[in-house]
C-alpha cells in the first residue's frame, strides 16, 4: 500500500488495542469447522508493537501479527475474539478468549 491507498476499515488504532492488553482471561478456545477446541485455561492477552499474544498456564498459545488481524469484544463483553494469520504457521486462527470476572467491592 502506497501513500495513497486506502485505509483498511476494520483495523484498531494503539489506543483501541490498549484496551485488551493485560487483561485475565479464564481460558481460551479456536474454532475449527464449527467446532470449539480449548487451547488453555487462567491467563491473559498481551499488545506488544506489533503483534498480540494469548497466553495461557504461562505458555503461548497464540501469537498473531496486529496488522491484518482483527479484533472484537463479544457481545456480551465477556470476551474477545482475535482472527489473523500466525506468526509460526502462517494459517488463519480464530481464538475466542474469555475475560476473568472480577467483582468491584
Amino acid at each position: 500500500m502506497g501513500i495513497f491507498g486506502k485505509k483498511d476499515k476494520y483495523a484498531l488504532s494503539r489506543k483501541e488495542l490498549e484496551r485488551f492488553n493485560g487483561k485475565s482471561i479464564i481460558y481460551a478456545v479456536e474454532r475449527i469447522d464449527g467446532q470449539e477446541k480449548v487451547l488453555g485455561k487462567e491467563g491473559g492477552i498481551i499488545v506488544l508493537d506489533d503483534v498480540i499474544v494469548v497466553m495461557c498456564e504461562a505458555h503461548e498459545v497464540f501469537r498473531c501479527k496486529i496488522k491484518g488481524a482483527t479484533v472484537a469484544e463479544l457481545l456480551s463483553g465477556n470476551g474477545v475474539e482475535i482472527s489473523g494469520f500466525d506468526a509460526y504457521t502462517g494459517e488463519k486462527r480464530y481464538v475466542v478468549a474469555h475475560y476473568s470476572y472480577y467483582r468491584k467491592v
